[in-house]
């Protein structure tokens, strides 16, 4: 199993099973026992909840998981209520590497919430997308949700995939088959009305977990739209319906969703940035809104 993979399995599904378990299991020896288990598993769930790609496994968990947390804990009060508050002889002792736990859980789930904001001047356009529901699975202003705010240029960057109603990216977690992921060969339509300065068409899908770093971007568009341009990237090969030079219109199909270029799986890459013309990682990232929304890792889109 790949690393990332197992990670992913460890951070967003044992780990929750575990602090669903602790709540029970063994009986806390007094109500402050339950306390700290209770704030230790809900400063666990509140960063799972920020910083977790819920669309490998449901995005209906994010959500879910947090309020059966909530009821279990509850429970389990039930089960201590009688108990004294402190049977320990040194509450710091017995519970005070459960409470640093539960701050440092907290801090980070903090850090990742600073990036649902930004300071710059945004670029407003229309989602790239028709009928159906979308997950950021890289977004916002910080690299704890979004990896490419490292890069000058891709600050503000979303990686978009679909969802199928199973709340999931994909038919499992990590399928071959390229159609297996829901986003694979969806049309990608124009965000903005502007001209298409820049097009690159010919280079083949990569396999699942492969990737082509030659050609990072894969078959791509980058558009002017007004002072900024947005790069569209890992395009599917011959699904390009516009050339350099053209004007497009706000709606106009570009092409197709695929996975070509540094990508290891179907998704769409975005990106909007100031400078740099041609050079889509010489510019400056710029934020973009969608009718004035700051989409971040774990937002969701439906377009009906």
């Amino acid at each position: 199993m790949q690393l990332p993979l197992l990670i992913l399995l460890t951070t967003q599904v044992l780990l929750p099973a575990f602090f669903l378990l602790w709540l029970w299991l063994p009986r806390p020896a007094d109500q402050l026992g339950w306390a700290m288990r209770a704030l230790y598993g809900g400063c666990y769930f509140t960063f799972i909840a920020v910083i977790g790609r819920w669309d490998f496994v449901s995005s209906t968990l994010a959500v879910g998981l947090p309020i059966v947390f909530i009821g279990l804990a509850a429970l389990a009060f039930m089960h201590v209520r009688d108990l004294p508050w402190n049977k320990s002889a040194s509450a710091i002792r017995s519970h005070g590497f459960t409470a640093a736990m539960a701050v440092f859980f907290l801090a980070l789930a903090a850090r990742a919430l600073s990036g649902y904001g930004y300071h710059e001047s945004a670029v407003d356009l229309a989602f790239p997308f028709a009928a159906g529901t979308y997950y950021i699975g890289q977004g916002g202003s910080t690299t704890s949700i979004n990896f490419h705010h490292a890069d000058q240029s891709q600050r503000y960057a979303l990686d978009i995939v679909a969802l199928n109603g199973f709340g999931a990216r994909a038919r499992g977690l990590m399928p071959k088959d390229l159609a297996d992921y829901a986003i694979y060969d969806h049309a990608v339509t124009s965000p903005c009305t502007g001209v298409a300065i820049s097009t690159r068409d010919g280079i083949e899908d990569n396999r699942i977990s492969q990737t082509n770093i030659t050609e990072p971007a894969g078959n791509h568009i980058i558009l002017a739209c007004g002072t900024a341009r947005i790069l569209l990237a890992h395009l599917r090969k011959g699904s390009l319906a516009v050339t350099g030079g053209d004007i497009v219109t706000q709606g106009d199909m570009l092409g197709r969703v695929g996975n070509s270029g540094n990508s290891s799986e179907p998704h769409l890459h975005m990106h909007a940035y100031l400078g740099g013309t041609l050079d889509y990682s010489a510019g400056q990232g710029v934020p973009m809104t969608f009718d004035g929304r700051f989409l971040v890792r774990g937002s969701t889109v439906t377009i009906p």
